[in-house]
């Protein structure tokens, strides 16, 4: 299968059974007490979800009641969708396949929970960051992405898939070119690495009663890159040794994340070119055939990002199965992130905003809100509304339309507080016209910088 890009249609999903993807977080056991078998717990969960749910969001946070079976249960949300496009949003749960998935996080003062893998030369820094996963401290990863297209649920589906497909028996391996190797590239901010490690949280996850087990192995890879001579290729070996060796449980789930690849994965025909030192070459000589000896494990997968997909060794980019662009948020996309961010400051009470009022599908009746930001849907409702001009929500959308093009998601992220930072004063709470206010200072001053 040759390397592919990520569609942002959905045809094909018409191809596959409808699915409900369901998680459930279980409540942390104390050691003195008996492990919780969590394969008897699905099967409960799973009969009480159907009986008392009949119809679902994805997005939706189930309230729990007193069904012996939730005693142990801390959280139920309909995480997700897989199946032709649905433009209501909402599901009947005997028309769909329900995958329910109960976990317990792992915390990463475990023992097991985080450990490095070092190496001898350079032995002042570590090569690798390891958690077990799912992970306590990965926990919000995924809520802080906003794309416009479904990008993490594709790309989830696709390494689902692709898992799957590669673990079916008598399945030869050999006969395809897959690596399970996946590379996002795009701008810098942009969120490559975060949505890295959101997968591999949520694959282990979605793959729970596939993989009892699943671990994260973070790489360093400029750590990777010795000073001296001839050792980096020796480094990147021995981490992938350890890497091989962590995988030979089949149990066990293995995802590598390696952050900006083209450092030890640079283009040795530019290197020739150049006359640079060939401990580069050597270096991508090395991953090269460690990837190769990965793939032929069909429980460990490869997310990697760059900054610099035009430095990548042509050889690497030819075994990447997925090449996914990941670009600076849209308009919509940034207007959704200042609004988490927000909405955020109004829950920590350091802004103050007025409760809504709010009209429910699910009742049809009027309700009051959490204060918060409005959706952007809303906002684009009164778009042609003289009145609303002055209002919250309209003037970070005309921001986000306007004024943040080109902006990073980790800009966006840093210039609401940054603006009550800079441009509000005393110890008090904000009011939520006072937090817009600062943020638009915030944004025009980023602005300005950009033009130096």
């Amino acid at each position: 299968m040759s390397a592919m890009s990520m569609p942002a249609a959905t045809e094909n999903m018409v191809l596959l059974k409808p699915t409900l993807h369901v998680e459930v977080i279980v409540k942390k056991q104390k050691q003195s007490t008996e492990p919780v078998d969590l394969q008897e717990l699905r099967r409960d969960l799973h009969q009480w979800f159907i009986n008392c749910h009949a119809t679902v969001k994805v997005g939706q946070e189930i309230v729990l009641d007193d069904d012996p079976c939730l005693k142990l249960v801390e959280r139920v949300d309909v995480a997700d969708y897989t199946g032709p496009p649905n433009t209501l949003g909402y599901f009947d749960t005997d028309s769909v396949q329900l995958d329910l998935q109960a976990y317990i996080f792992r915390a990463e003062s475990e023992p097991e929970g985080r450990r490095s893998i070092r190496q001898d030369a350079d032995a002042d820094m570590p090569q690798a960051r390891v958690l077990a996963l799912p992970n306590v401290i990965l926990k919000d990863e995924s809520d802080s992405l906003v794309f416009d297209d479904g990008l993490p649920s594709r790309l989830l589906r696709y390494l689902v898939r692709m898992i799957g497909m590669m673990r079916q028996p008598g399945v030869t391996l050999a006969t395809f070119n897959w690596n399970r190797l996946c590379l996002l590239h795009g701008p810098p901010g942009s969120g490559k690495s975060t949505l890295c490690r959101a997968l591999a949280q949520k694959l282990s996850i979605r793959l729970g009663q596939t993989f009892p087990r699943a671990t994260l192995i973070e790489l360093n890879t400029s750590s990777m890159l010795s000073k001296y001579f001839g050792e980096s290729g020796k480094l990147i070996s021995a981490t992938f040794e350890r890497v091989y060796a962590a995988a030979q449980d089949p149990g066990t789930l293995i995802c590598v994340v390696m952050d900006e690849v083209e450092t030890i994965a640079g283009s040795r025909e530019r290197s020739t070119a150049s006359g640079e030192c060939n401990d580069g070459m050597r270096a991508t000589n090395q991953l090269l055939t460690a990837l190769d000896r990965l793939r032929h494990l069909p429980n460990v997968i490869v997310l990697c990002t760059s900054n610099l997909i035009s430095a990548i060794d042509q050889a690497f980019l030819d075994r990447v199965d997925i090449k996914q662009l990941v670009p600076s948020p849209s308009p919509a996309a940034t207007y959704n992130i200042l609004r988490s961010c927000l909405n955020e400051l109004i829950r920590s009470n350091l802004v103050n905003a007025p409760t809504t009022t709010v009209q429910t599908p699910e009742t049809w009746t009027l309700l009051s809100s959490l204060p918060e930001l409005p959706t952007l849907s809303h906002v684009q409702i009164h778009l042609m509304d003289p009145s609303q001009s002055h209002t919250p929500g309209y003037r970070v959308w005309a921001l986000a339309a306007h004024k943040c093009s080109g902006f990073s998601g980790r800009t966006l992220r840093r210039l609401p507080i940054l603006g009550l930072a800079m441009y509000t004063w005393g110890g008090e709470s904000v009011t939520l016209e006072e937090a817009v206010a600062a943020l638009e200072a915030a944004v025009e001053q980023e602005v300005r910088a950009m033009k130096q």
